[in-house]
Formats: C-alpha cells, structure tokens, sequence
C-alpha cells in the first residue's frame, strides 16, 4: 500500500512537472520567434484585444507555433514517454500490489473457510467441556442428595431396626431370666439329687480296708453310681467337692473298677492336696493293682496328713506284709492297734505276720486277739489262710479255733 502511495505521488508530480514545463514552453514562444517566421514581434491587433472569446486569433496562432515548435514537441513526446513508462510501473506495481491483495485475500477467504469449522469445533470442545462439567456438577450434587438421603433413610431405618432389636432383646432377656431360674431350679434340684446319691454312696459305701462288700450292698453301690453317672451326663453344670470326689472314688473301688477309682482321688487332690481320705483310697486302689511302692508313698502321705488314722498305718501294714517286709508290716499293724485297740483286722494282719516269721507265741497271742474281738471271721479266714500253716498241728492254735 505505501509503494501505490508512492506510485500515485510520484504520477501526481510527473503531471505537475508536465504542466509546469509546458506553461515554461508557452511562455518562451511568446517572447521569441519561431524558426520560420521573422524576428519582429508580433503585435497584437486591437480586433484581438476586443475579441472576448477566450479562444482568440493570438491563442490559435500560439497553439500553432507550439505545434511548429520541433523542440516543444520533443519535450512533450519525452514527457509523454515518460509518463507511459511511469503508468507501466505504476500498472505493474498494481498488479503486482493486486496479486498481493489476491494472495491476502485467498489467505483470509482459506481463513474465512476455515475459521467456522474451527469455530464450530471450538464450540463443540467447549459445549462437551460445559456440558461434561455441568453433568459432573449435577452427579455430585445427585450424589450426595442421595447420599443424603441414603443416609437419612439409613438411619431411620437403624432406628426403626434398632427399636425393633430393642424389644428383642428386652423379649430375649425376658425369656432368658425365665430359661435361668428354671436352669437354676434344674440344676439346684440336680445338685439336690447328686448330694443326696453321694450321701447314700457315703453311708453303704465300707472302709477300702475292707476288701469285699456284701452282695446287696455292691448291686446298691452300682445302681447309685450309674445314678450319678447319668445326672452328671445330663447336667454339666453340677459341682463337685473334694469329699464328693473321694466318695466316687471309694464307689468305683467296690465296683473293681480301680483305675477310674484313682482318677476321682486325683481330682480330689487337686482340689484339695491335704485330703488324707484322698491318699489313703489313692493307696488302697494301687494297692489293688499291685503297685505297692506307690501304694506305700501315698499311704505316708496320708500319714503325714493324718498320723493318728488307724486305718492309714493298716492299709501301709498290708501293703508292706504282700512285699514281705515282715517287721515294718508288724510296726505299722503296732501303731494301728495302738489307735485303735479293737481293730481286729490289724491283730489278725499281726498274726499272720509273726506266723510267716516262725514266732509262735506272738502269732497266738496276736490270733487271739483278733479271734475274741470278731470270732466269726477270724477262725473263717484263719481256716484257710496258708500264713497260719506253721501253727496248723498247734494244740493252741486248733483250740482256739475249735472254741
């Protein structure tokens, strides 16, 4: 656009040059002669003068000399190849400016084209953009006005829930105080009907020094321990003594069943470990089985629990007179008479000691004994009993038991 500035001044000064020249030209012809005519100077005719026409005689005559003027002419065929050579430049320069406008133009109609697709595309971007924050927006707030919600219809429905498991439980504790006091009058009439058998078991149940049980007291002793059996099967929650244990024990032992015997005296010592019963029946079953050195260290435990029980030194006298340890057997058969000087079974247990150690006179004496406190079953077992074989041809040993 400047060059065209350029172009169109420089054109606009080429005219005015032009014009200027050509008034310059005039001017000359009209104080000098042209080269045909003479050299005086034309004078004007007063018709000239009076004429008022702006084209004049003078004026045609001037125009003519220009026309006969070689030099004027060639100035004007210069100006005019000058000024066509100018209006090429200036044609091109707006081609070429043309072109350029075309150029731009395409530029901006390819941009023009293009610039709705762009646009739309923009558009579209940002209506998705929009679109995807405003749906994100309404997600959100649709999120949490369900949660909202969610939680609201959550808790009533907990507190509905909560109501309703409130009058369960009350319903359950209800029915569980119910199920308890009659659990509790079960197992209090249970513990009733266990005292009761461990009572009975206690009272029909002999010594373990004794080594049998009559017949009718075995079946009873049998008949109360499946009792207890079957009570304690039914009822876990039954509680058991020391003392009950021992009694269990001392049932099981007349029953021949030793090792289940023994296994109720060690529950026993482990509820209490000073229970003199508990070692003295842990003893007497041991002594059953033939473990008699375990039979003789419970037996002194017992000793140790309870020294003035007849009944423990007995049990030792027994245990140490089948391992023939004659002289401690007669010891403690001593210190068990001692105690108890009408235990008829430690004087026989005596005698048959002193027999096997070929005293006589000891084993007669101690015979007696035992014969005056209960005849019947001295003189029964003496009659068979091979430790009395020494004194069989006694004269004194046949009168006592023929007495």
């Amino acid at each position: 656009m400047k060059l065209i500035r350029w172009l169109t001044t420089a054109l606009l000064l080429s005219c005015l040059m032009l014009y200027l020249v050509m008034g310059a030209a005039i001017a000359q012809t009209e104080q000098a002669p042209t080269s045909g005519s003479s050299k005086q100077a034309i004078t004007p005719s007063p018709t000239h003068l009076k004429d008022p026409s702006p084209y004049t005689n003078s004026f045609w005559e001037k125009l003519e000399r220009l026309r006969e003027d070689r030099q004027l002419q060639e100035l004007v065929e210069e100006d005019l190849e000058k000024s066509f050579t100018i209006r090429a430049q200036i044609q091109e320069e707006v081609d070429r400016a043309f072109s350029h406008t075309t150029s731009l133009l395409n530029v901006l109609l390819g941009v023009l084209t293009f610039l709705p697709v762009l646009a739309a595309v923009s558009v579209w971007f940002i209506r998705r953009s929009v679109i995807t924050q405003i749906l994100g927006e309404t997600k959100k707030q649709l999120q949490e006005e369900v949660e909202k919600q969610f939680d609201q219809e959550i808790a009533a429905e907990m507190k509905q829930q909560a109501e309703a498991f409130k009058q369960e439980i009350e319903k359950l504790r209800d029915e569980f105080k119910d199920q308890l006091s009659q659990l509790k009058i079960l197992v209090l009439d249970a513990q009733n009907e266990k005292d009761q058998i461990i009572q009975e078991l206690s009272q029909i149940t002999p010594s373990p020094i004794r080594e049998t049980a009559p017949p009718e007291t075995q079946q009873k002793i049998h008949a109360l321990t499946q009792q207890l059996e079957l009570l304690k099967s039914t009822n876990a929650q039954l509680s058991f003594t020391a003392n009950d244990y021992v009694e269990q024990g001392k049932a099981l032992y007349f029953e021949g069943r030793y090792e289940e015997a023994i296994t109720f005296y060690d529950r026993a010592i482990q509820m209490e470990p000073e229970n003199p019963r508990a070692w003295f029946g842990r003893g007497a079953a041991l002594a059953r089985m033939q473990q008699m050195e375990e039979a003789i260290a419970a037996y002194d435990r017992a000793i140790q629990i309870k020294p003035d029980s007849s009944e423990v030194w007995f049990g030792k006298g027994a245990a140490l007179a089948k391992m023939q340890r004659l002289e401690e057997a007669i010891s403690a058969y001593d210190k068990a008479t001692q105690l108890k000087p009408d235990f008829f079974l430690a004087w026989f247990g005596k005698a048959r000691c002193h027999s096997l150690q070929g005293n006589v006179e000891s084993a007669l004496e101690s015979f007696q004994q035992a014969v005056s406190l209960n005849p019947e079953k001295s003189r029964e077992v003496a009659k068979t009993d091979s430790s009395f074989d020494l004194l069989r041809n006694n004269d004194q040993f046949k009168q006592i038991l023929e007495e």
